[in-house]
């Protein structure tokens, strides 16, 4: 009788396939809000770099049919520009952001909550 040795490897996987269904499911039901609402469902801002008088900053949002992530730069005498955009379909999102930043994952999931 073979027994299954999970390691601390394998419960990560498994902690990390959890976060990553559950954020699966809220962005799902914030998907149908924005479709309601016709406006888009804010997941987190994360500012990148700051200054006394200008900002670049990263907001990812979530709309009916996808997840948009755009950095935003603004202040001072720079006009506000997008520097970057980059457009998930919704079941996508979950996995890129988990392989980019666990504490952002989870602040989306604080933010659907």
């Amino acid at each position: 009788m073979a027994n299954k040795q999970l390691t601390l490897d394998d419960n990560q996987l498994t902690l990390d396939e959890w976060l990553i269904d559950r954020l699966r499911e809220k962005i799902s039901k914030a998907a149908i809000n924005a479709s309601r609402s016709g406006k888009p469902v804010l997941l987190y801002r994360n500012i990148i770099e700051e200054n006394e008088v200008a900002a670049e900053e990263e907001i990812a949002t979530v709309s009916e049919k996808n997840a948009l992530v755009q950095v935003f730069t603004y202040g001072g005498f720079i006009p506000p520009t997008f520097q970057q955009q980059y457009v998930f379909m919704l079941d996508e999102f979950p996995v890129w952001l988990m392989k980019r930043s666990r504490n952002l994952l989870l602040q989306c999931l604080e933010n659907l909550e």
